[in-house]
């Protein structure tokens, strides 16, 4: 996504670059480019299922723990 932000009459540079950060950063658009740097394979069903008995372990702790 291209962002672009226009200087108005009464406006600093300063407060332009700030202007057009938060635009930039909001469009996520150093995120995509970040996580599309590198191509990955999808996770396998194995390794899905892994993760999911983690999580399940530290969700069961977690609830352990509150109470």
């Amino acid at each position: 996504m291209i962002v672009y932000a226009l200087k108005n009459a009464s406006e600093s540079n300063e407060k332009l670059i700030l202007r057009y950060k938060k635009m930039f950063f909001q469009t996520r658009t150093a995120n995509k480019l970040r996580t599309e740097k590198y191509a990955e394979r999808k996770p396998s069903v194995r390794k899905i299922r892994e993760k999911a008995i983690v999580r399940e372990m530290y969700r069961k702790a977690s609830k352990r723990d509150n109470f």
